[in-house]
C-alpha cells in the first residue's frame, strides 16, 4: 500500500477519519483488501516483523496456490521463503521464457543485422518433455540449423526422426564436451545445470540463454554473453497505476499457466509481446556487447 486510498473503490465517498479508522483496524488485524482485478492489497506500507510476514503467509495461503509479487514484496527475502514453505508458487518469469525463446533469438539478430531464420542454433537439454519436445520442433521451423546436445541421445531419437520423416529437416544430436558448442555462437540453455555446462568446451563470445537455470560461466576466458533475465512489453488490460508496482513479464505470466503450448505461442503473437531488454549478471546487456560477439 502507497496511501490508505488504495483501500477503497474510486467513488468511494466516506470521510477521511472514517477510512483512517477502517485502515487502522485492517492494519491492526491484517485484512487484506481485493480490488475488481484480483489484486490484493496488504494494509502496510513496510513489513516490518516477523509476526506480519506469517499473517500475510498464512492468508495467502487460505486464498491462491499461486501468486505474483510487487516490486516491494519480491525483494523480502524472508517472506518469500516463508511462501514458498507452504508450496505456493512465486511467478518468476522462468515459466513463460520457455515460450519466448524465438523471441530472444529475434531481438538478438535484429541488434546483429541478421535475419533471424539464418541462425544456427544450440540447444541444451536432458528432459525430452513435452514442451522442451515442442519447442526443438518450433526451432526447428524457425531457424537454418538446430544442434542438440544432450547426455540422453536416445531420448531425443524419435523426435529427430519426427522431423526427418514428417518435415524433412535434419537436426544434430551430439554429447560431445570438446567439439559439439567449441563454435556455437547461440546456445540455448534450457535444463543444464551450472556444472554440467561448465564440463563442455564453449565458444569463449557464445551468447548463452540460460533463464531457468542462472549459471556462472567458469572459464576466464570466456567473453561472450550470459543471458539470465529479460523485460518485456505487449498489449494488455493491465492499464491500472496499480499495475505499475509489479514486473510486466509476472503479470503476463500468470495468465499462460496451465494452457498449452500452442495457445501460449498464439497468444503471444497476438498480444504483440516484445523484448525490449536481455539481462545479464551485471544488469541490462548493452547494444555494442551483442554485435562485439
Amino acid at each position: 500500500m502507497d496511501n490508505i486510498e488504495e483501500l477503497f473503490e474510486d467513488k468511494c465517498k466516506l470521510p477521511k477519519f472514517i477510512k483512517y479508522c477502517i485502515y487502522i483496524l485492517k492494519k491492526m488485524f491484517c485484512v487484506l483488501t481485493i480490488k475488481e482485478e484480483k489484486i490484493c492489497i496488504l494494509p502496510y506500507k513496510k513489513i516490518k516483523n516477523k509476526t506480519i510476514v506469517n499473517l500475510i503467509v498464512k492468508i495467502i495461503n487460505k486464498t491462491t496456490n499461486n501468486v505474483v509479487l510487487s516490486y516491494y514484496l519480491n525483494d523480502l527475502r524472508e517472506l518469500k521463503s516463508k511462501i514458498l514453505e507452504n508450496n505456493i508458487y512465486i511467478y518468476d518469469g522462468k515459466l513463460l521464457s520457455n515460450y519466448l525463446l524465438y523471441n530472444f533469438i529475434n531481438y538478438i539478430s535484429n541488434i546483429k543485422n541478421e535475419q533471424v531464420y539464418t541462425q544456427e542454433i544450440f540447444v541444451l537439454v536432458n528432459n525430452a518433455n513435452s514442451a522442451n519436445e515442442s519447442n526443438i520442433i518450433y526451432f526447428a521451423e524457425h531457424f537454418k540449423r538446430i544442434n542438440i546436445v544432450t547426455n540422453n541421445i536416445n531420448h531425443f531419437r524419435k523426435i529427430e526422426n519426427y522431423l526427418e520423416e514428417k518435415m524433412g529437416i535434419g537436426i544434430v544430436i551430439t554429447n560431445n564436451k570438446r567439439k559439439s558448442l567449441s563454435k556455437a555462437r547461440i546456445i540455448i540453455n534450457l535444463d543444464f545445470d551450472e556444472e554440467t555446462l561448465n564440463s563442455f568446451n564453449i565458444n569463449t563470445k557464445a551468447i548463452i540463454i540460460s533463464i531457468n537455470n542462472k549459471i556462472n560461466i567458469k572459464t576466464k576466458l570466456f567473453n561472450g554473453i550470459n543471458i539470465c533475465d529479460y523485460q518485456i512489453i505487449y498489449k494488455n488490460n493491465f492499464d491500472s497505476d496499480i499495475y505499475k508496482k509489479f514486473d510486466k513479464k509476472l503479470l503476463y505470466e500468470s495468465t499462460i499457466i496451465g494452457k498449452k503450448y500452442d495457445y501460449i505461442i498464439n497468444k503471444i503473437k497476438e498480444d504483440d509481446v516484445k523484448i525490449v531488454n536481455l539481462i545479464g549478471k551485471n544488469g541490462i546487456i548493452n547494444y555494442m556487447e551483442y554485435k562485439q560477439n
